[in-house]
């Protein structure tokens, strides 16, 4: 028996943004059969990297309808 361990916590924003990506990958597959599963693994794999790279650098995208929808991600200003 393994002892006890504390469960990983994992940013809502990180897990959200994986089921986003995901459930995209899956929508895509369906629609398109003919596309190699591997060329889409692969660029998700590619913006899953993307996407610990901006965190890393503490970069938040603005979200889609918000009013500065147009503005490209900047650093977040939270004095860190």
């Amino acid at each position: 028996m393994l002892p006890d361990q504390p469960v990983a916590a994992v940013d809502p924003e990180v897990e959200r943004l994986v089921h986003v990506m995901v459930d995209g990958l899956i929508e895509r597959l369906a629609a398109e059969p003919a596309v190699p599963a591997s060329s889409l693994l692969d660029n998700l794999a590619e913006q899953l990297q993307q996407a610990a790279s901006l965190r890393r650098l503490n970069v938040m995208r603005r979200m889609p309808g918000s009013s500065a929808a147009s503005a490209p991600a900047t650093p977040r200003r939270d004095g860190r």
